[in-house]
């Protein structure tokens, strides 16, 4: 799936925001998680990643978009990646299910991209798989993310205490489902 979109969030910046290529430059995108993952921010990731590491890594990203069991998007401004966000399909019995996520630079937090992000990663979702149901999830002590996620009318499905490790404590982690009565109807304005 070729996706590709010029957006522009609510401070008036212009962002680009498309499918991966394949001619996606591997060091740039180390680069992105290896800046996110050190800020210790509340990504599953929690050390940098090798060169080799981020090549394999992003080629099973670029073959899962061809075999057609992923979404993935890369929002770029002046050419510099500056956020992702991937939808996952699951697999045998579950493949009526997609997992989203999303990551940005810490700067271009707060701004309404990835409020763009989501939504452009479940209509894509939507349209492409028809599924049961759209999850995600997220640490507890990320309450911008909560913030935002609910504002999507995203609920809380389960609670898993004491499962996400953040700052050496253990802290409880979310599943989150989209109602997705609030997606058929609230969204009609904005993508038909």
């Amino acid at each position: 799936m070729s996706f590709s979109k010029n957006v522009f969030l609510r401070d008036g910046n212009e962002v680009l925001i498309k499918s991966l290529t394949g001619k996606e430059d591997v060091r740039e995108f180390q680069n992105f998680i290896n800046t996110i993952t050190g800020e210790d921010s509340h990504l599953l990731l929690d050390k940098p990643l090798t060169l080799k590491e981020e090549k394999i890594w992003l080629k099973n990203q670029i073959q899962a978009n061809r075999k057609g069991v992923q979404i993935y998007l890369k929002a770029l401004t002046n050419g510099h990646l500056i956020g992702v966000c991937n939808a996952q399909r699951g697999i045998y019995r579950n493949r009526g299910n997609v997992n989203i996520g999303v990551a940005l630079e810490k700067n271009w937090r707060g701004r309404g991209l990835g409020r763009v992000l989501l939504m452009e990663i479940i209509t894509l979702a939507e349209k492409k798989w028809h599924p049961k149901n759209i999850y995600l999830h997220v640490a507890s002590p990320n309450r911008t993310a909560l913030a935002l996620y609910r504002s999507l009318d995203f609920r809380t499905l389960a609670k898993l205490p004491q499962w996400f490790e953040y700052k050496g404590k253990y802290c409880d982690e979310f599943i989150l489902i989209l109602d997705k009565k609030f997606y058929r109807q609230e969204w009609k304005k904005y993508y038909c």
